[in-house]
């Protein structure tokens, strides 16, 4: 927990959605980070992920102050949650949605 108090900026990779505790620490941390004015940055990591962790990926979501992806994994994720197929557009939508952390 100190290493967490201590942090600034998290970066986490959508990999740890994978596990059973995953989705939970995850939010741990996102959550940590709204409160406490913190950066939280996710990798959607592979486009498997997109489809198999849909649901923890989402949740995760509003915490993000980043999110990095390449153009596979844009395009996945904008099929998926029916955000189009053009990838600026795609990444504008993802940009709009709704944060926990009001301040960025």
């Amino acid at each position: 927990q100190d290493v967490i108090e201590r942090a600034k900026i998290f970066y986490i990779a959508s990999f740890f959605l994978t596990v059973p505790e995953g989705p939970q620490s995850v939010l741990h941390i996102a959550e940590h980070a709204a409160k406490a004015n913190k950066i939280f940055c996710m990798n959607l990591s592979a486009e498997f992920l997109i489809d198999f962790f849909a649901e923890p990926m989402l949740n995760a979501l509003p915490y993000m102050d980043f999110v990095f992806a390449n153009e596979t994994e844009a395009a996945a994720f904008g099929r998926k949650h029916e955000l189009g197929s053009d990838l600026a557009e795609v990444a504008l939508k993802v940009s709009a949605m709704p944060k926990e952390n009001g301040a960025r």
